[in-house]
């Protein structure tokens, strides 16, 4: 049955990659030292889009589209438990490494933004990074087909005791 919590976990989880492509995961704001200069950048489905247009082209739209038509597909397997499981889980390990491509970028990129304006011969700048909406996305949608995982390993414990009682 398509109405099983685990389809409404999946359906949120879909729901929340559709929203990241709307929605930036982070906010880079570049400060020169006497404050005068102040860009603002965002990172999203586009890449970094700074004031001037897209400053660095990445492949993260095509990414998050075939996360989320996987976890789409994943819905649609309700009546093949088994294929269902394995789909959540093989969509669970890539939206984890997605999450850690993503943190990782905003906790050790400061240094990438400020080596790639050098390269631009820009001034000294101070790089400052913002969380944004598309960031709580990721986490919930991890969370999201998690609890669809434990739901579908329930569903499938159900059905197994019931063909003990015949």
């Amino acid at each position: 049955m398509i109405q099983r919590i685990q389809s409404i976990y999946l359906a949120l989880a879909f729901i929340c990659m559709a929203l990241l492509l709307i929605f930036p995961i982070f906010t880079i704001e570049l400060s020169a030292p006497d404050n005068d200069f102040v860009a603002v950048a965002e990172f999203g489905k586009d890449g970094i889009v700074g004031p001037n247009g897209i400053v660095g082209n990445l492949p993260l739209p095509y990414v998050i589209i075939s996360l989320a038509l996987l976890t789409f597909a994943s819905i649609l397997m309700f009546k093949k438990r088994p294929r269902q499981l394995l789909l959540c889980r093989l969509n669970l390990i890539l939206h984890v490494f997605l999450v850690l491509g993503i943190y990782g970028f905003y906790y050790f990129g400061e240094s990438f933004v400020i080596e790639g304006l050098k390269a631009n011969n820009a001034e000294e700048v101070s790089v400052v990074f913002y969380m944004s909406t598309g960031f709580f996305l990721l986490i919930a949608t991890v969370a999201f087909i998690y609890l669809a995982i434990r739901g579908i390993k329930r569903d499938e414990k159900l059905i197994n005791s019931l063909d003990r009682l015949r």
